[in-house]
C-alpha cells in the first residue's frame, strides 16, 4: 500500500477514534451527572438547555474537558502508532478538527467561560504535546506531508 494512503487511512481512523473517545466520555459524563428526568424534558427547547446547564456541577464540567482532551490525544496517537511514526499532517488536523467542534459546540450550548478558555488553551497543549511526546518515542525523524 503507498504511504500516502496510508498516512489518508491512519488518519481517518485517528479521527474516528478521537470522536468515539469523546462521544464515550460524554456518555459516561452523562450517566453521572444527569438524571433521567433531565433527559426526557424537553432538550430542544433552548430555554430548558441553557437552564439545565446552567445548574451541572462543575465535575460535569471537568469530565467535558477530559473527554475533549482524551478524544485529542487518543486520536494522534492512534494515527501515529498504525504507521509506526508521528506525521506532521495528524498532529495538526485532529487538534483542529477538535478544536473547531469544541468552539461549535460554544455557540450551539452555553458553556462557563472558564471551559471555554481552557478548552481553546489545552486542547492545543495538549495535541502539540501529544505529537511531541509520539516523535520522543518513535526516536525517528518527523515524516514530511508528502
Amino acid at each position: 500500500m503507498p504511504v500516502v494512503l496510508k498516512k489518508i487511512l491512519a488518519l481517518v481512523i485517528g479521527l474516528v477514534i478521537c470522536v468515539s473517545t469523546v462521544a464515550l466520555l460524554e456518555q459516561l459524563n452523562h450517566s453521572l451527572f444527569i438524571p433521567t428526568s433531565a433527559s426526557t424534558a424537553d432538550s430542544h427547547d433552548p430555554s430548558v438547555a441553557t437552564a439545565f446547564m446552567k445548574n451541572l456541577p462543575v465535575a460535569a464540567y471537568l469530565m467535558v474537558l477530559f473527554a475533549w482532551l482524551a478524544g485529542t490525544a487518543l486520536g494522534i496517537a492512534a494515527a501515529s502508532v498504525l504507521i509506526k511514526r508521528v506525521s506532521r499532517l495528524f498532529v495538526p488536523v485532529i487538534t483542529g478538527v477538535m478544536l473547531l467542534s469544541t468552539i461549535a459546540n460554544f455557540y450551539l450550548l452555553p458553556h462557563p467561560t472558564w471551559l471555554m478558555i481552557a478548552a481553546v488553551v489545552l486542547i492545543p497543549v495538549t495535541g502539540f504535546g501529544t505529537g511531541w511526546l509520539l516523535h520522543r518515542r518513535f526516536k525517528v525523524p518527523v515524516t514530511p506531508d508528502t
